[in-house]
């Protein structure tokens, strides 16, 4: 009862592209089951491709100017704010309530954005890390 069984099981394919071959063996036309077959077993992929390189550098220029953005964004939308809402009520400055608003905002995004990736690599949160942060030295 054994020797069936073993025998039963050398007979199934163990895997997709035997599963392939053996479906394919009946084909007509054999060069093209064999392209096909080529086409099965390469992805195109290897392990390499996802491996993030460990960079144990930090790039200070980058996070300093990363802060510096952050506190421009945060004050250039705070006067916008206040102006655009009337409590700074100033004449000279009442028409710049908005350009304040735009540029606090576009200094805002990217420092906000480069000041948490910092703090994510430096706690060492999976998947965070210094490399995902341009380095100006480049």
């Amino acid at each position: 009862m054994s020797s069936t069984a073993t025998s039963t099981a050398h007979n199934k394919p163990n895997s997709g592209v035997q599963k392939l071959t053996n479906r394919t063996k009946k084909m007509r036309f054999p060069r093209r089951v064999k392209q096909f077959l080529q086409q099965q077993e390469d992805t195109g992929y290897s392990d390499d491709q996802f491996v993030m390189p460990r960079s144990n550098s930090i790039p200070w220029k980058s996070i300093i100017l990363a802060f510096t953005l952050l506190i421009i964004g945060v004050v250039g939308i705070t006067i916008g704010a206040l102006l655009k809402v009337g409590i700074l009520n100033s004449p000279e400055w009442l028409d710049k309530g908005t350009p304040l608003l735009i540029i606090g905002s576009l200094c805002f995004i990217p420092g906000a954005y480069h000041v948490a990736l910092a703090y994510y690599a430096y706690k060492e949160y999976d998947g965070y890390s210094f490399s995902l942060i341009p380095d100006l030295d480049d």
